[in-house]
């Protein structure tokens, strides 16, 4: 692996080249660093992915050589990561399948090598930071949400699934077999635990982490 940015917690954006090809792997180097980005070059899936860590974010520039299957199986499994990072294809494959086939795994870009210009990576590397930062932004919030809602305590977490479900106080306390100030209570330490201040923005939340459906479970 090779890595031309600075070591520090907040690093900046950059782009995860992955191509088995040595000579092709350092052109593609060269030219992302030549744009200037930080290019951060691997020779396999498995280098990259054991790079991977909380402060990783930028783009994946995917190399793939005829035949393109192999490198389409590698696309999917990249797909299928944690918080996965925009992935730009660049490839000397001309057929169509396999660019279909990558369209509809969602990549950013897929570019033919010979054909696009530096100013269509450029604009593909930019796209794919902004993209990425979208989807880090959003990956962090959801696990924050989660974080808090796994501080619940159980009971907690039944008030909270019975009003996702709709259920007043009066019917939680009845299921509950408690009283309506012991509900009142729990909702009350729940939106605490949540950081929220009306009930609305309580049950959006809720919604959003699918406890509709976990309830009815």
């Amino acid at each position: 692996m090779t890595d031309s940015r600075p070591t520090g917690v907040n690093l900046s954006p950059a782009v995860y080249i992955i191509d088995v090809d040595p000579e092709a792997r350092a052109s593609l180097v060269k030219l992302v660093a030549s744009m200037g980005f930080a290019p951060v070059a691997f020779g396999s899936r498995e280098d990259y992915v054991t790079s991977l860590d909380a402060n990783s974010h930028g783009c994946v520039l995917l190399s793939l050589h005829a035949p393109a299957s192999a490198g389409l199986d590698l696309l999917q499994e990249l797909t299928n990561l944690p918080n996965p990072m925009p992935v730009i294809i660049v490839t000397d494959c001309n057929a169509v399948p396999p660019a279909v086939r990558a369209m509809q795994l969602g990549v950013e870009a897929y570019l033919q090598k010979n054909c696009f210009s530096e100013t269509t990576l450029w604009e593909s590397i930019h796209a794919a930071f902004a993209r990425d930062a979208v989807q880090r932004a959003a990956y962090q919030r959801r696990e924050d949400l989660l974080s808090r809602l796994n501080e619940l305590s159980p009971r907690e977490r039944r008030v909270l699934e019975m009003l996702v479900q709709g259920c007043d106080h009066r019917q939680i306390s009845d299921e509950l077999n408690v009283s309506r100030r012991t509900v009142e209570n729990r909702r009350a330490r729940i939106m605490q635990k949540f950081g929220v201040d009306t009930f609305p923005q309580l049950i959006a939340i809720a919604i959003e982490l699918g406890l509709p459906a976990d309830a009815k479970q």
